[in-house]
């Protein structure tokens, strides 16, 4: 896609952020998201440094550059491989701009700025079973089942 550009999220961009998080977990998991607490998680997220990287992708619109695509990343440290498991998460894009490679250009910036650092040893990211499309797309790119699955315990 021309006209894109992919930068590091800015506290600025806290809004859109959360705003893609809420409609990710409505079109994913069906789930509505009490968008304060997103909020709140999105730029406690910014302030911490390195540990959480949001990262966006613009493109040119008319009355300026318009947000359409973001991804977090986040470290394991993985002793077995003395070095950091980077996870993909809250991938999204726009839907009016699906399908037309903003994911690609965002992930292959974002792979490239990974990959410089020597520490960090390989990507994860976790996808719903059901979706088909989100598979396909982290397969093209080389992604493969892990073998694990992923379970949570809520902390309460």
């Amino acid at each position: 896609m021309t006209s894109l550009i992919v930068r590091r999220a800015e506290s600025a961009d806290a809004e859109i952020l959360t705003e893609f998080n809420c409609r990710l977990a409505l079109e994913t998991e069906n789930k509505a998201l009490n968008r304060e607490t997103v909020l709140s998680g999105v730029r406690r997220g910014l302030s911490v440094g390195d540990e959480v990287q949001y990262w966006v992708a613009e493109h040119e619109e008319p009355d300026g550059w318009k947000i359409v695509g973001q991804l977090m990343l986040t470290r394991e440290w993985s002793d077995w491989r003395n070095g950091w498991m980077v996870w993909l998460q809250s991938v999204y894009v726009h839907e009016n701009y699906r399908r037309s490679g903003v994911f690609r250009t965002l992930f292959e910036r974002v792979a490239q700025h990974v990959r410089s650092q020597a520490e960090n040893v390989a990507f994860r990211l976790y996808v719903e079973h059901e979706n088909e499309h989100a598979i396909s797309t982290y397969t093209r790119l080389g992604f493969g089942n892990a073998g694990y699955l992923v379970m949570e315990m809520p902390i309460l």
